[in-house]
């Protein structure tokens, strides 16, 4: 087990900032625990825990560490992958960081997401929403490091307090974003509310 391991993906940040995702690794990096140790702790269905601790191992934040056989039964246990997480900014404007974000199959999840919330985009949009929905997210992330640059989670540990905070800030510098403003207006265009 590492000491120190330093996240700096998007995406691995998002998930620790996830409340469900971050009780569970804050467990397992006390102690190697077992899905149903977990569960129990947390009173949370085994099944969920199983869920979170796979996307926690999809991103390098915990593995499993042993299993035990006992009565037919195996149980896993899991740790975190290191003692302590750090979260480094990341770096947006890398072609990796980019692309990992904006991919094809990213933007059609992102687009039905925004159907199912209330907004129908016309197929005759899509190809300019594609365009805007990623100039979007670019500035959006600028704003995100901005934030995380200002050193808070050097000051405060816990996961969803920095979420919460980052959230609300987010959305009160979005709101006196010029570029933002644009952005919004051609999104009002493009997808189309449902009632």
């Amino acid at each position: 087990m590492k000491d120190i391991l330093v996240v700096d993906r998007f995406d691995d940040m998002r998930l620790i900032m996830s409340e469900k995702h971050n009780r569970i690794l804050r467990l397992v990096m006390e102690k190697e625990m077992s899905i149903s140790d977990i569960a129990r702790s947390l009173d949370m269905n085994p099944g969920s825990v199983h869920y979170y601790l796979k996307d926690l191992e999809k991103h390098g934040l915990a593995r499993q560490v042993r299993e035990e056989i006992k009565g037919g039964v195996v149980k896993k246990f899991y740790r975190s992958a290191a003692r302590r997480i750090v979260l480094e900014p990341p770096d947006f404007s890398a072609r990796d960081a980019a692309r990992s974000t904006l991919m094809p199959d990213h933007m059609e999840r992102l687009i039905r997401a925004i159907e199912y919330l209330g907004y129908h985009l016309p197929p005759e949009n899509r190809e300019d929403a594609v365009d805007l929905l990623a100039r979007y997210d670019a500035r959006m992330k600028g704003l995100m490091i901005g934030l995380q640059d200002s050193g808070l989670g050097d000051m405060e540990s816990d996961g969803l307090i920095l979420y919460s905070a980052f959230n609300i800030v987010l959305g009160v510098k979005a709101k006196g974003d010029p570029e933002l403003n644009r952005l919004n207006g051609e999104f009002e265009k493009l997808f189309l509310r449902c009632e």
